[in-house]
């Protein structure tokens, strides 16, 4: 009777906690994978199956919670730069044109206040995990792209660093023209392939 009623709970706190936002799934899957096999211990034998479902809930809860976090960050982030969700966590888009002067590596004024802004946020999110990628179109050579998207991520990156984001939570990386995002053969394409990606992601 015991068991039936802690499920009941169980089941009641799941649906309060449920959510309009689909961020919420982020983290939720795994947790509940987790969940149900700690769940299944838990119980014993003879209990495999209710077990698995006490766990798998107590599990997605738990990683619903960081679909939340996640959630939190990005409608603070979104007020500075286009952000958005993705199933890997959050990523925020810094158009190319705007933070840098064509084939340059330094940051424009504005920008890096706007890299300031967006670093003081992440600082409020201790369990942040960072990572600064930055993108070109295909014009010119693959290895002058290659560099010149590994010096803009370090660019960025470094400015985040100055503003108090620990070092050891920013990694950049440089991804050449491999990962547009639009058509590459139009001036308006290339544009928005030019770009720096902030992608944030939750150290669990």
């Amino acid at each position: 009777m015991k068991k039936i009623l802690s499920l009941t709970l169980l089941l009641t706190i799941a649906s309060s906690c449920a959510t309009d936002y689909k961020k919420t799934a982020i983290g939720a899957g795994a947790g509940a994978v987790a969940g149900a096999a700690a769940g299944t211990l838990l119980t014993g034998k003879g209990s495999h199956n209710e077990g698995a479902l006490i766990g798998g809930l107590i599990g997605g809860l738990i990683g619903g919670g960081v679909g939340m976090y996640l959630d939190k960050q990005a409608k603070e982030l979104a007020k500075i730069a286009e952000t958005k969700m993705t199933e890997h966590g959050l990523v925020t888009k810094l158009k190319g044109d705007i933070t840098f002067d064509t084939g340059k590596i330094t940051v424009k004024a504005d920008a890096k206040n706007r890299i300031e802004q967006i670093a003081a946020i992440i600082k409020k999110y201790p369990k942040d995990i960072v990572t600064v990628s930055g993108h070109t179109d295909n014009s010119g050579s693959e290895l002058t792209n290659q560099q010149l998207s590994e010096a803009r991520a370090s660019a960025v990156r470094a400015i985040l660093i100055s503003s108090g984001v620990p070092a050891a939570s920013v990694s950049a990386v440089g991804m050449g023209p491999s990962s547009p995002i639009a058509d590459n053969s139009t001036a308006t394409g290339k544009a928005q392939n030019r770009r720096v990606e902030i992608g944030i992601t939750v150290q669990e």
